[in-house]
């Protein structure tokens, strides 16, 4: 007697590997390289163009408001202020390595703990530069 089986011609298990899984991977943001666009130094913040081109060759959105951490800021602040010859600070033009937070940043203010107001995670709008590639 054949044995039966919940899926003989492995359509949900194809589903899952092929479709699902793909799906879900490309819905969850970690890191991607990019080119700084614009650079607000007062409030340390920049926009960021993806390098990566979409599957349609077109350009990615920009990402907007990227969080610019004090370890680049305040580095390049200081070799400013030491006057150190080869030195090259992030500016427009840059190419950025950026990373997103696990959850949402709305309510974050910088220093102290904040309320989540989404269920948001991964998010394309919460992007921190984390590393100057190329300055």
């Amino acid at each position: 007697m054949p044995k039966k089986v919940s899926d003989p011609k492995n359509k949900l298990s194809d589903f899952l590997t092929e479709e699902l899984i793909p799906m879900i991977q490309a819905a969850i943001n970690c890191h991607i390289v990019g080119r700084v666009i614009s650079y607000d130094k007062s409030r340390h913040v920049c926009d960021v163009q993806p390098l990566p081109l979409q599957s349609d060759k077109d350009k990615r959105a920009a990402l907007t408001e990227c969080v610019v951490p004090a370890s680049i800021w305040q580095t390049d602040e200081a070799m400013v202020a030491l006057k150190a010859p080869d030195y090259k600070k992030m500016k427009v033009g840059s190419v950025v390595w950026i990373g997103y937070c696990d959850r949402e940043m709305d309510n974050w203010t910088g220093s102290s703990n904040y309320q989540l107001e989404s269920k948001r995670m991964h998010s394309l709008q919460d992007p921190v530069v984390e590393a100057v590639i190329k300055p």
